[in-house]
């Protein structure tokens, strides 16, 4: 092993001038988390296993402590990581009674909690509590993730988010620059721009001229979104553009899409999080849609189920235990997505790794005998019969599906036999189709903006 900083783009005023110090306190306390995360990530699997398990007590033994909701669930006083498996699952629902029951479980404790909610995209959206910790943790792990694939920290960064209030910008969207994408880091290492996009029914060909102003660098962006721009630009264009990776956000890429910008010479990088619990996995670098577990925040199980064997017999629903959810105790959650659970990878990464995910709001199609499908029609099929500026796709019933496509005040019969078709390909013939021209989608509050998701699963 060597440790070596000469590839690190440090900056000239990186060391502190300060007697008896070498650097600054606040980019030093963010090189230690780093280092703790990547530690407990990459080094030794029984090290790593037991402070696991070690977190996963404390968090039982504060519930326990804390909360009546949750001693209740423990049906006992003793209940440890170790049987942790005989805890029941724990539902939205179940978050929702908690949290109007009790609250913040750390409320006066002195320590800094927010309360959040999910998008609403898979159902009636929740409240809960994150405390300051696992606000801090995101942007630690984020940076981890630059160190542990030994990415350029010099280039730029480009978010782009959908936001409502984004609509009354000029053209569709806003725009916010930081000269520097480094955060705690800035003051210890050049980094590039860090630019934030904001879009509610973008003007496309304004939207592409703002992208070419600075060099792109890591592009996050919904999936969604690309379905649209596709419509009227090329992949070439993100090239063109310095997009040097692709980072696919909050929703499930299309195969096809991944594979057609991966051969345009642009790696795509995703992760998988919840609002809930934050990052769960990054996709490792050699295995696209294998996810790297993130063993520092999350404990990660999958169990059979039977209507999830016709789909992959060893996939199972993905269970969450968050290990610094104190405010709001997430354990053993059902984040209503399968998938299929490894001890390791074959890249190496000797750790936890899930693949083959699917979730409730992402691919999958419930039928009315029971079976689950992987459903994923594309934006550019949609486009091929009728021109829109955006779409939705909702499982409504287990016997119907909604296509609704925003941008239109009417379609004509031949649009709408031809879109029902198209549906029917991917989902079977039993499926009632119903297609919705709107001058605008309502999407809510949602910031997801998913192209499909399923209302039954």
């Amino acid at each position: 092993m060597r440790w070596d900083f000469s590839d690190l783009p440090l900056k000239d005023t990186a060391f502190s001038g300060r007697p008896m110090t070498f650097i600054d306190q606040e980019p030093k306390n963010f090189l230690a988390a780093m280092m703790d995360v990547i530690a407990i990530e990459t080094g030794n699997r029984t090290a790593r296993e037991h402070w696991q398990q070690t977190q996963i007590d404390n968090l039982l033994s504060y519930a326990g402590r804390k909360s009546a909701f949750w001693r209740q669930r423990f049906a006992t006083s003793s209940l440890r990581a170790a049987n942790l498996d005989k805890l029941p699952i724990l539902t939205r629902a179940d978050v929702r009674r908690q949290v109007e029951m009790e609250g913040s479980l750390l409320a006066g404790e002195r320590i800094k909690t927010i309360r959040h909610s999910t998008s609403g995209s898979s159902g009636t959206p929740i409240e809960f509590f994150i405390s300051q910790m696992n606000m801090e943790y995101i942007d630690v792990r984020s940076a981890a993730q630059f160190f542990i694939e030994g990415r350029d920290l010099t280039l730029n960064s480009t978010r782009l988010r959908p936001e409502p209030k984004a609509g009354k910008g000029k053209h569709g969207f806003t725009v916010q620059i930081k000269n520097d994408a480094l955060g705690s880091l800035a003051r210890f290492m050049q980094g590039g721009k860090q630019k934030f996009i904001e879009y509610f029914h973008p003007d496309i060909s304004a939207l592409c001229e703002e992208l070419e102003k600075d060099s792109i660098g890591y592009l996050i962006v919904h999936p969604h979104l690309l379905d649209t721009m596709l419509q009227s630009i090329e992949i070439e264009f993100f090239k063109r553009a310095g997009t040097a990776m692709l980072v696919p956000v909050a929703g499930a890429m299309d195969p096809l899409l991944r594979h057609a910008f991966v051969s345009a010479g642009i790696p795509v990088r995703g992760t998988y999080s919840s609002e809930e619990v934050g990052l769960i996995g990054f996709e490792c670098a050699e295995n696209p849609a294998a996810y790297h577990v993130a063993t520092s925040n999350v404990f990660v199980e999958v169990i059979a189920d039977t209507a999830i064997a016709s789909l992959n017999p060893d996939a199972g629903r993905i269970l969450v235990t968050h290990l610094h959810s104190y405010a709001t105790p997430f354990i053993r959650y059902d984040l209503g997505d399968v998938g299929t659970l490894r001890k390791f990878c074959s890249c190496g990464h000797d750790g936890p790794v899930l693949a083959n995910v699917y979730g409730r709001t992402k691919a999958l199609l419930k039928h009315s005998d029971g079976r689950i499908s992987i459903f994923f029609p594309r934006g550019k099929e949609l486009a091929a019969i009728a021109k829109f500026d955006e779409f939705r796709i909702r499982q409504t019933d287990l016997n119907k599906i909604v296509l609704e496509l925003g941008g239109r005040d009417t379609l004509t019969d031949d649009e709408r036999s031809a879109l029902v078709r198209l549906i029917r390909q991917h989902a079977g013939d039993e499926f009632a189709v119903e297609v919705v021209a709107v001058a605008a989608i309502d999407w809510g509050n949602s910031g997801k903006r998913l192209g499909y998701f399923s209302e039954v699963l």
